[in-house]
């Protein structure tokens, strides 16, 4: 299995967005996979057969056509239907028979009037909604301590001098430390008492979290612009303004999103002048978003403004592990002298009088919760000896003794004083063998005494729990991953009942709502690292093989033979749910979780079993239309097809193959389908969308989407931004692209494409290098045979 996050697939994870269809979206409708909140409302794309039908609820139904653009009248009430290719409104001819038909003389209190200026700003702060890192900002219902009360006051003082003095030198203040001592906390205790002032300073916090799946940098100033936009009117307003006029505005660049929501607001435009003097933006766990460059480029866009600007209200607290390339940025010619910075050192003697008196603190609430465990002629628990040796073994750094204090008071066990007497054994071994004092290496040999203490009989479900969170290839809900894994309610929390002092289990009445957390990423290092995990390691063949053959079985669940179709209604589900509409999106869910995963195992976890369990997936291949099935999938992703341990039986099956560029039809494309054109700039690093002009003079339009949340392109020549169709300017857009199809296969008719699929449920997949960019292109097609 490869280990790289499925970020894109997790951008909105709403419960409530409007089921799929067999292939996991309604005919017409973009699917959605993901982790990133907000409401996520239907959006339809009418073809030649079927109208849009906009109900009060915000759902949509297909209804017959006798003549394109005219629906047959339905029921009695009078509805509108937007005419998909013309763009005129057209209604049924029955007269309206509501509440209020026939009524005069009648008076209505306290009306709520709706304008278009209210309009469209629920629609722009949505559209940002959509696009932030969910669970980043400080005041989240993601688990995330403060400091311990009247520690680390030292440092917080600090901080709290630079951010509330006007005349103060420099604008960005970095606080690095390594791993485990207490950054976050810090920042969080900060934040939280910045946002409590009579006129608070704090703007927006981004609590970056690699374990958690808050890592994703072409979300940061979204998610940035989104908090300002909630907190300062004129910001929101500017925003509004722009978002109304171009939507795509979130899916620029970095560079471009740092000039368009920070700079011209606050340097610019002036937006807050006279309002507020500081504005703090605050980013911790830098190093865990995803990507040196990313981070790089973060840094060094903040710089370049603190000095151009340097009279600008905002002011940036930033937190990271001291990797090479952070120090190397803040080093460079750009911030060498711009900055201050707090280091936050191991086994200082403040650190260590810190941590004592958490220690202290956290002994006394155990044995105050406890008073049956812990005999009342104790006149100290733990004794003075067994107390020093825990803080000793801390060094200053606060992950140790925070995890032993849960280890020690975990209610699964309400025996505190046998669980202390583990954790001595646990120092003392640890010392022995490594011969002084290491706080990680003891966190090693505690989080191996913690997973052996799991019940041999629920060990397996534990460990299949596990490595999708270790190996970020979780989907965003704990009870969506337990119903992929098979896993009922009741083995699911008897899995993880011993593993409370490292993880953050959500509740069940939660579990749909909320996902299984590691309190500190180290353990998902922990159980990376087959070196420090030893028998827990989970990226091994023991632990995958049986998650691949759950994927193969839900495929062959959702196929009929005898029908010789593929319905995602069919895959059983595990944990009661009563909604059916919601049924259906944790279904569609789990079918594409389980297609993605099949794609990215690699060849040391299958064996003959393997191997014979997808052989028995022939004719689900055959079936599967292609056109929609990926549908959520990233282009990339199915150029990977040909490189798959399993791309000799589907080339066997006849449904993979790749052939030149100029045997492929234009007029074979399905534009009953949804048609998806990525742009990349050569580096790699940034995506740009809009209108490109080519050295051949084509206008061609390009549409991406971040992450899963993509744009669509239908047939009528209408783009969705955000579920909402609006026309594109270029009317001619099918034949700038087939003319663009044509000028790429005179340079290189030879340049294979990617085709998968059989007749009409095909799909076709190439790029190209045009111009210094890159283009990515899916495209449903049929197949001649």
């Amino acid at each position: 299995m490869e280990r790289r996050k499925r970020k894109r697939n997790e951008v909105n994870d709403n419960p409530d967005e409007n089921s799929p269809n067999v292939y996991g979206r309604k005919k017409g409708r973009r699917s959605t996979e993901g982790h990133n909140g907000g409401d996520s409302s239907p959006s339809w794309t009418a073809g030649s057969s079927n109208i849009q039908a906009i109900s009060s609820s915000g759902f949509s139904r297909e209804l017959p056509t006798n003549v394109v653009g005219n629906p047959l009248s339905v029921g009695s009430s009078s509805r509108v239907f937007h005419n998909g290719s013309s763009g005129s409104m057209a209604s049924y001819p029955t007269p309206y028979t509501g509440y209020f038909s026939g009524a005069h003389h009648f008076t209505i209190n306290n009306p709520t009037m709706m304008d278009g200026e209210s309009t469209n700003e629920r629609r722009s702060m949505k559209l940002l909604s959509k696009r932030i890192i969910v669970g980043a900002e400080f005041d989240s219902s993601d688990h995330r301590p403060s400091c311990h009360p009247d520690t680390r006051l030292d440092i917080s003082h600090t901080i709290q001098s630079w951010m509330y003095n006007l005349a103060r030198k420099y604008n960005i203040l970095w606080l690095h430390g390594p791993a485990g001592v207490g950054k976050s906390a810090i920042l969080q205790t900060i934040a939280e008492a910045a946002s409590k002032l009579a006129r608070p300073i704090l703007g927006a916090t981004l609590f970056f979290s690699r374990p958690n799946n808050r890592d994703d940098p072409r979300c940061a100033f979204i998610t940035i612009a989104y908090r300002l936009a909630v907190r300062y009117p004129p910001y929101r307003q500017y925003i509004v303004g722009l978002l109304a006029v171009d939507p795509q505005l979130v899916e620029k660049s970095l560079a471009e999103q740092f000039e368009t929501f920070i700079v011209k607001p606050f340097a610019v435009k002036q937006l807050l002048a006279g309002i507020n003097d500081t504005v703090l933006l605050l980013l911790d766990g830098l190093d865990e978003c995803n990507g040196e460059e990313a981070q790089r480029e973060i840094i060094l866009l903040i710089g370049k403004f603190i000095l151009q600007y340097p009279t600008s209200p905002l002011i940036w607290l930033i937190a990271s592990r001291p990797e090479p390339h952070i120090q190397n940025a803040f080093a460079s010619k750009t911030l060498r002298s711009s900055y201050e910075e707090i280091q936050v050192f191991v086994d200082s003697d403040q650190g260590r009088r810190d941590v004592e008196k958490y220690l202290r603190e956290s002994f006394v609430d155990i044995r105050e919760r406890y008073p049956q465990s812990i005999p009342s002629s104790l006149q100290q628990w733990p004794s003075e000896s067994d107390f020093s040796t825990i803080a000793t073994q801390s060094s200053g750094m606060f992950i140790f003794p925070s995890t032993i204090i849960r280890f020690i008071g975990d209610t699964a066990y309400a025996d505190p004083d046998s669980r202390l007497t583990v954790v001595l054994e646990v120092i003392e071994s640890t010392s022995s063998s490594v011969g002084g004092q290491n706080p990680f290496a003891t966190l090693d040999v505690l989080y191996t005494r913690i997973i052996s203490e799991v019940p041999r009989d629920v060990l397996p479900t534990t460990l299949s729990l596990l490595v999708i969170y270790a190996a970020g290839f979780n989907l965003p809900r704990f009870a969506w991953n337990c119903n992929w894994l098979g896993v009922t309610q009741g083995r699911a929390y008897s899995a993880l009942l011993r593993l409370h002092s490292v993880l953050n289990v959500p509740e069940p009445r939660n579990a749909f709502q909320e996902n299984l957390q590691a309190f500190h990423s180290s353990f998902y290092d922990y159980l990376t690292s087959p070196s420090r995990s030893g028998p827990f390691y989970v990226i091994a063949p023991k632990i995958i093989r049986p998650l691949l053959i759950r994927c193969i079985r839900i495929l062959l669940e959702s196929h009929s033979i005898e029908t010789s179709d593929v319905d995602m209604t069919r895959i059983s589900l595990f944990w009661p749910i009563g909604d059916l509409e919601y049924r259906l999106d944790i279904q569609r869910r789990i079918f594409n979780r389980s297609l993605d995963y099949l794609t990215r195992v690699l060849n040391e976890f299958v064996d003959d079993s393997i191997r014979n369990e997808f052989s028995r997936l022939a004719a689900f291949f055959q079936d599967l239309d292609f056109g929609e099935a990926l549908h959520y999938m990233h282009p990339f992703d199915v150029l990977m097809y040909p490189e798959l341990v399993f791309a000799t039986s589907l080339e066997h099956w006849g449904v993979l193959r790749t052939v030149p560029l100029q045997f492929f039809n234009f007029n074979d494309v399905r534009f009953d389908l949804d048609l998806e054109i990525w742009r990349y700039e050569e580096r790699g690093t940034s995506l740009r969308v809009g209108w490109h002009t080519s050295r051949q003079g084509d206008a061609v339009p390009a549409f991406q989407r971040i992450f899963h949340d993509a744009t669509i392109v239908n047939s009528q020549g209408q783009v969705s931004y955000d579920h909402e169709f609006t026309e594109l300017p270029n009317k001619s857009w099918k034949t700038d692209l087939q003319k663009n199809l044509a000028t790429w296969t005179d340079m290189a008719p030879s340049h294979t494409i990617l085709m998968l699929g059989r007749g009409r449920k095909s799909c076709a997949c190439f790029q190209f290098h045009v111009s210094g960019e890159l283009w990515v292109l899916r495209l449903p097609c049929v197949q001649s045979s």
